[in-house]
């Protein structure tokens, strides 16, 4: 991650070219080598928002960022997780009063310490101060060449083993990872049983490689570094290096001649024919890298790329395999948590629902009754609408651990859909005691205070929220409506609508109450002109074009008030309110 001077040009124009929405963001800091492309992020209150414009340096153009194309237009509100930053930045120093946000000052890109393991000890020796350690011969800094084959390579595998699904071993965080350490203590990483020859994922290279009979044929002794110089990772190896590797155990003499099918000669490249170079199936914007798994027929398969971008039923159901795993009492646990988070991708494949249910299920009699395992039991409740044993099973997980903030929030949800707002208060005020910084916990109390009646209190709470998280369009566009509906007070309404529709121009309603409010404020024409983008962002909704029809009727814009009713009735036939205008306008 390094510092840049950049800023993003949000627009839309109308069927005149003329430009009727528009935000602009700073971009802060980018995000890969460069070799393939550079991502732009910004970052607020501690959180880091990746811009919707990526530079693709392979291909010499701007396109849309990873993740925007696969699912939908995020905007700018997708944000990076702790699992991404811990592989594309160095350490981080998660908050402990909020989720997914940092504190202190950043690293500014991968450090020594991501493959060497914490420093201080060794810069401490090094100026030869003084410090306490049992074993005064004891190793104050990792060397991965004097690991074992198996640790040597966790130390790759943190970053280059991204498989399909993860879950995390006990309370470890995404940052607690450390090089010498097996990876199977932190994290168990599943992949889809049914291998996939002809697309991979971005960051699987140590994956592939593992199914590769020289991998395997090396008793799994065969490491990243025997073809990877880590302290030199912009200098692409030269031929006559990669060729000398793999000449190692397959000598020139032992393979076929220039008549064979292969033609081999003695100056042959090996890498385009066995390890092919491709398109990558999780990020579909042309991103090219070379699949490490090594065959004889590497460069035969074609992918379809219309099955890969396209989740729907027509997708078979892929059973999730654990690559590296501990087998401890919670493996099934973690087996049910990777199936919930595939589902949580695909969500249109329920499947994946059902068998997160089972492992976690079948992981809670093992472990006998652990919080995790209840506490995943419940939100699978949820989803599945069977909130009576969403709240069973939330409640048990609650007696187990009693300070666990996304219990409390979890079982919080399912008392709020179940219009019990006296307990969904108390839960999400104890997940905000525990947690007081997180914005989504804070959110969701100030609605449902506002459902209770309680207004003043659900205002402050909301504000507050905002002081955490200024990228939600919802809380704007609800602090608008409490102010303009509860308080009567236009003024402060119109500025919380402005925020709302700068976020999301297609918010229901958006511009339609920010209509409204400029409406209370005798503002007609900028009331106008909010109608009219309502209208042009939603154009499936009548209500603008009836209160736009409204305002001009009252204006005395008889002409256009009739040419918006009767647009209104285009959208909507049979609209009553619409026609009974049209009817009293008949002689005007």
């Amino acid at each position: 991650m390094i510092i840049t001077l950049l800023y993003l040009y949000w627009f839309r124009l109308n069927d005149n070219n003329e430009v009727v929405h528009e935000r602009i963001e700073e971009a802060q800091y980018i995000i890969g080598s460069g070799r393939n492309l550079r991502m732009y992020f910004f970052e607020d209150n501690g959180m880091y928002y990746q811009l919707p414009l990526t530079w693709f340096t392979h291909e010499n153009r701007w396109d849309m960022s990873p993740g925007y194309r696969e699912f939908r237009n995020f905007r700018f509100s997708r944000f990076v997780s702790p699992m991404c930053f811990s592989c594309h930045n160095g350490h981080m120093e998660i908050s402990k009063t909020t989720i997914d946000r940092y504190q202190g000052d950043i690293h500014l890109g991968i450090g020594c310490e991501s493959c060497h393991g914490p420093g201080d000890l060794h810069v401490r020796k090094e100026k030869g101060e003084e410090f306490d350690v049992t074993n005064e011969k004891a190793a104050t800094i990792v060397n991965p060449a004097k690991l074992s084959p198996k640790r040597r390579i966790d130390v790759c595998q943190q970053c280059h083993f991204e498989g399909a699904a993860w879950a995390l071993v006990g309370n470890n965080t995404w940052f607690d990872f450390r090089p010498g350490m097996l990876l199977n203590t932190h994290r168990s990483v599943y992949s889809p049983q049914e291998v996939n020859k002809k697309a991979f994922r971005v960051a699987n290279s140590a994956y592939r490689l593992s199914l590769s009979r020289c991998f395997t044929g090396s008793h799994k002794t065969m490491t990243c570094d025997l073809c990877h110089d880590p302290h030199g990772l912009t200098e692409l190896t030269t031929v006559e290096f990669n060729r000398q590797n793999c000449q190692k155990c397959h000598p020139p003499q032992s393979l076929p001649g220039e008549n064979s099918r292969l033609n081999h000669t003695e100056n042959s490249d090996c890498i385009p024919c066995h390890m092919v170079r491709t398109g990558v199936e999780n990020t579909l914007h042309g991103v090219i890298n070379t699949d490490h798994w090594i065959r004889v027929d590497a460069n035969k398969d074609t992918i379809d790329w219309t099955l890969l971008r396209e989740v729907s039923l027509k997708n078979p159901f892929e059973t999730l395999s654990p690559v590296i795993n501990s087998a401890d009492i919670e493996s099934n646990i973690r087996k049910g948590i990777a199936y919930f988070d595939f589902w949580r991708e695909k969500p249109i494949i329920t499947a994946y629902l059902d068998s997160a249910y089972y492992y976690v299920s079948k992981g809670m009699l093992e472990s006998k009754g652990k919080a995790i395992s209840y506490y995943y039991i419940g939100i699978i409740h949820f989803y599945r609408g069977d909130h009576d044993n969403a709240k069973k099973a939330l409640t048990e997980a609650l007696a187990i651990q009693a300070g666990a903030a996304r219990v409390h929030f979890a079982i919080g949800e399912v008392y709020s859909v179940s219009n019990n707002q006296e307990l969904a208060i108390k839960h999400f005020r104890k997940a905000v005691e525990i947690l007081p910084d997180e914005p989504s916990y804070l959110e969701k109390l100030g609605l449902e205070l506002t459902k209770s009646g309680a207004i003043d209190e659900a205002i402050s709470t909301l504000e507050f929220a905002l002081t955490k998280d200024k990228q939600n369009p919802y809380v704007y566009y609800t602090l608008g409506n409490l102010y303009a509906r509860n308080l009567n007070d236009p003024t402060n309404a119109v500025s919380y609508f402005k925020r709302a529709v700068v976020l999301d121009p297609d918010i229901p309603d958006g511009y339609l109450n920010l209509g409204n409010t400029y409406s209370m404020l005798g503002k007609y024409e900028e009331a106008i002109t909010a109608y009219k983008k309502e209208h042009l962002f939603n154009p499936n909704s009548p209500n603008s074009l009836v209160n736009l029809g409204n305002l001009y009727y009252n204006l005395g814009k008889y002409s256009d008030a009739r040419s918006s009713f009767e647009e209104a009735l285009r959208v909507s036939p049979g609209l009553k309110v619409a026609q009974q205008f049209l009817d009293e306008m008949k002689d005007l």
